[in-house]
């Protein structure tokens, strides 16, 4: 399978195409951007409609479980921005970059590493004695077993990328534009105010917290390219999915907010 390449999509990361690239408070590709989305969407829903369809192996059971969670979260995405929350939508776009990191670069060694990822058992999540203790008020019995730290890889989020970007051309490059920004209004950081208040030039304040069409459209963009790659990922891994439709629904995305289409973008000038 030819590797698909990865587009950088955030506004000051591309150059311009036939038009100038979506502002992130441009309202005017909203209505296309959420109806292509929704035919994106609809196209990976068939084969989880129509039952899925596995070889028996620990890797396409794998990439059907990142499948699920991708649609389920680019369907709360679309939900989310249809109502104006799109910067609330972001925090679900991290966790599908996140996810699109992982399932990439499982399928550069997908025998080993679809079973270490399967096989985890994250012993630092609370036990049902924990909790009920904790409920109650009463005290918690001790674990000796609970480490500090612990994950399914020793590799860092970023070398996970590195590896995957052998599979995912363009993933690291993606990641270092677009990353960055959603982790910066996940954690609700200074930088991310602006999306929460107005200061005006007479030093008032206006609370931006009614929902608007401000980061609609870019943020579909993204989403929709995640949940791509992370199906095209999932199809690698004995998953039998048709992506065409979901290219497509991409590709007039993209048209629609102005980004480029076909070749990747110079995005270093």
């Amino acid at each position: 399978m030819a590797a698909r390449q990865l587009r950088v999509s955030w506004p000051h990361a591309v150059r311009r195409a036939r038009r100038p690239a979506i502002a992130p408070n441009d309202a005017s590709a909203t209505p296309p951007v959420i109806a292509e989305a929704r035919e994106g969407l609809r196209a990976l829903q068939a084969p989880l409609t129509a039952g899925l369809t596995l070889d028996e192996s620990a890797q396409a059971f794998l990439g059907s479980l990142f499948l699920i969670r991708c649609v389920r979260n680019l369907a709360a995405v679309l939900t989310l921005c249809e109502a104006g929350w799109a910067p609330e939508a972001q925090t679900l776009l991290r966790a599908m970059v996140e996810d699109m990191v992982t399932v990439s670069y499982i399928s550069t060694e997908p025998d080993v590493l679809a079973a270490k990822w399967l096989g985890f058992e994250n012993r630092r999540l609370p036990g049902r004695e924990e909790l009920i203790a904790a409920f109650a008020g009463t005290e918690a019995p001790e674990r000796e077993d609970r480490p500090k730290y612990e994950r399914w890889t020793r590799l860092s989020f970023n070398a996970m990328a590195e590896r995957a970007d052998s599979v995912v051309p363009g993933l690291t490059e993606y990641l270092g534009y677009v990353y960055p920004i959603l982790s910066d209004r996940a954690h609700g950081n200074t930088s991310a105010s602006g999306l929460y208040v107005h200061v005006r030039p007479d030093g008032s304040v206006e609370p931006l917290f009614r929902p608007s069409p401000n980061q609609v459209a870019i943020t579909v963009c993204n989403a929709v390219t995640a949940a791509l790659t992370t199906a095209d990922r999932a199809k690698a891994l004995g998953v039998e999915i048709e992506l065409g439709p979901i290219e497509e629904a991409e590709r007039r995305i993209y048209e629609a907010c102005g980004m480029p289409t076909g070749t990747v973008p110079d995005i270093t000038g």
